[in-house]
């Protein structure tokens, strides 16, 4: 049985939670995807593996806090909360995201991310 698209969304979220399966998470995305976030842009069968390199050397952890789904047929929607530890060992919570999906044949054509860094929180 085929998943859904918010099903596939919910295993990439998964996947990218587990230090054991964070780096499968190129599986669900098509060979040509796109993937950007604020300051970054990748392209093609390796965008995820190199989107989880670039983020890497800039946080010690994060994870999210879910808010509301967004479905609307190929397109799923997640806005919420992220928190965690930077790799300068600040923390950091309540920045503001909305990560929109593509779907397209199963996997993962297009994932866009905006984080609202303005509202990011130091925690002293």
């Amino acid at each position: 049985m085929s998943q859904t698209p918010r099903e596939l969304v919910e295993e990439f979220f998964d996947r990218m939670a587990d230090d054991d399966t964070r780096d499968t998470v190129d599986e669900l995305f098509a060979t040509d995807a796109v993937i950007t976030l604020p300051g970054a842009r990748f392209d093609g069968d390796d965008a995820a593996t190199a989107m989880l390199e670039w983020l890497e050397p800039r946080y010690e952890w994060a994870d999210k806090e879910f808010g509301e789904w967004i479905e609307a047929g190929a397109h799923v929607v997640s806005q919420g909360t992220l928190y965690g530890v930077d790799a300068d060992g600040d923390q950091f919570e309540d920045v503001r995201y909305v990560d929109v999906y593509r779907i397209e044949n199963g996997h993962i054509a297009r994932l866009d991310i905006y984080n609202d860094l303005a509202a990011e929180e130091v925690v002293k």
